[in-house]
């Protein structure tokens, strides 16, 4: 028996899914005990350095930004933009030329990589202080230091997120979704076994250890996707890899002003006092849950499923497929929106309010979530629309949008920060209203394109949605009430877990009790979906 659910395991981890929703929902659940256990991990970090050491704790949160850099530029650009469409496109026509033009990308990658490590290395002191406000020597030094170590990781993840790319591109989701779950579980053993002794190096030293299993777990499924890797082949000339190059130089471009908007927010959180960058970057990590479990979840098995619908199909089937995906998922996002502002207070209490957390900075952190619930909307629908672009082989359309939302933002929080006492909220305020523009070109650049995605069918059904999402939003804030008055103690961990968990529960029964009364068809798309999954007879 053991033997026969270790060979399942093993099937499921290993095999294609075609799915979109079913994929999706598979590394849904992965992400999901990623998010938890990032929640815990958040949540040991605060309660061990925020009362005592909150410079420190600052210094660890910046001393990611100039290795993510280096990252953002070289993988996440180099990836969803240009890799994985013209890889799952080479799939199709030349399984072995694939091979050639994967080993060629993932040579130039690390090349570049540690070209740029090492000048990063070198200058980290002065980078260091470029990014952040005046707050003094000691802890410019930390950063740096931290900064340093934290390169070591940053190569684990890039040649895991390039094997990840393979995968994808291979329609395979599973198993690269479990990734995040080691890689948070090697950041809680630093936490947890490093830091009494080692200090804020301990979580650092973790967070390598995290980013090696991040690369090793994904090392078997390669192997039997049977990739053999050529470690010196570097053919720029070859015409698959200047489409590449083509595709990533515009995306690259947008990804460095999105960094630099981080890096500007990033200078304003220090200059607003010690410990404002933490407590915005946990409001943050919460508002990315939703985005992650939604939008990253859809938009990773999307990607190949755009580019094979676009090589095989043509541009109209593209737009029937995007039409598609987008209700599905404003069906989903909408009710998780009005969860997270309405619950928002004890949702950080259960992320971050450890006693060593005070109570001012809970309220604080709840405002900032409750700005940011318009970002989780507009960013999960933002990771659809930008993979349209990059099916269509189109990277400079979503510069353009990028970079037009990206000035706009800076622009808002230089003038706010300086003229208002509304401290990080101001930094949450321009991340949602940035990202509501950034919805909006997206979908004014994909009618110019494709034609129209938003047709009256789809706004009456949005419209639709959002009325349920109004009315349950209403009924999880009104069974809040009645259960913090009447049933449970909140200044406890279980009844508050209790409270937030029944309150949630209200809201989406109300929300589905509506759908299903009102015959909405996404409804009963995803209730068949979900018949299938689990019917004994469904094919794993």
């Amino acid at each position: 028996m053991i033997k026969k659910a270790f060979a399942n395991g093993k099937k499921i981890l290993s095999q294609q899914q075609a799915n979109i929703f079913s994929a999706a929902f598979a590394i849904a659940l992965a992400m999901l005990g990623s998010a938890i256990l990032g929640i815990l991990r958040d949540r040991l970090l605060y309660a061990r350095f925020y009362a005592t050491y909150p410079g420190q704790l600052d210094a660890y949160n910046a001393a990611f930004k100039l290795p993510d850099v280096l990252f953002q530029l070289l993988i996440t650009g180099s990836l969803s933009a240009a890799f994985i469409p013209v890889l799952s496109q080479l799939l199709d026509r030349n399984p072995k030329k694939a091979n050639q033009v994967t080993s060629t990308v993932i040579n130039w990658l690390i090349v570049i990589f540690i070209v740029l490590a090492v000048i990063v290395f070198i200058f980290a002191q002065p980078f260091s202080k470029l990014i952040t406000a005046d707050i003094g020597e000691e802890q410019i030094s930390l950063i740096a230091s931290l900064t340093r170590l934290l390169l070591i990781a940053q190569f684990f993840l890039l040649v895991s997120n390039l094997l990840t790319g393979i995968i994808h591109a291979h329609q395979r989701f599973i198993l690269p979704a479990l990734s995040p779950v080691v890689y948070n579980l090697g950041i809680i053993a630093g936490i947890v076994f490093l830091s009494n002794h080692f200090g804020i190096y301990g979580p650092t030293l973790g967070v390598i250890l995290g980013s090696f299993l991040h690369f090793v777990i994904q090392v078997p499924l390669i192997y039997k996707l049977k990739f053999s890797f050529k470690p010196f082949l570097f053919n720029v000339l070859d015409r698959d890899i200047k489409k590449i190059i083509r595709l990533i130089i515009p995306r690259n471009l947008s990804l460095i002003i999105s960094e630099l908007e981080a890096i500007i927010i990033i200078y304003w959180a220090t200059f607003m006092g010690k410990g404002m960058l933490s407590l915005f970057y946990l409001a943050q990590h919460l508002s990315q849950l939703p985005i992650r479990l939604l939008g990253s979840a859809v938009g990773q098995v999307i990607l190949p499923a755009f580019a094979h619908e676009q090589s095989k199909n043509g541009s109209s089937a593209l737009k029937n497929l995007i039409s598609k995906i987008l209700l599905q998922t404003i069906y989903l996002v909408l009710p998780i929106c009005s969860l997270f502002l309405v619950l928002r207070i004890p949702l950080v209490r259960l992320a971050f309010g450890a006693k060593e957390f005070p109570w001012e900075a809970t309220l604080l952190t709840g405002k900032t979530l409750a700005i940011l619930t318009v970002a989780i909307f507009c960013q999960t629908i933002n990771e659809i629309l930008r993979r349209s672009f990059y099916a269509l082989s189109d990277t400079k359309t979503a510069l353009k949008v990028d970079s037009s939302a990206t000035f706009f933002n800076l622009a808002f929080m230089s003038i706010l920060v300086l003229k208002s006492s509304w401290g990080i909220l101001v930094l949450a305020t321009g991340i949602s209203l940035s990202n509501f523009i950034r919805l909006l070109l997206f979908l004014l650049m994909l009618k110019k394109k494709i034609g129209p995605i938003i047709n009256k069918k789809m706004i009456l059904g949005i419209t639709k949605m959002g009325t349920f999402a109004i009315i349950a939003s209403l009924a999880t804030w009104g069974g809040m009430r009645i259960l913090d008055k009447f049933i449970f103690d909140t200044s406890r961990v279980i009844p508050l877990i209790g409270l937030t968990t029944t309150a949630a529960l209200i809201g989406m029964g109300t929300y589905t009790l509506l759908s299903y009364i009102f015959k909405t068809n996404e409804f009963y798309q995803f209730f068949n979906l979900a018949k299938r999954v689990f019917s004994k007879s469904a094919k794993i």
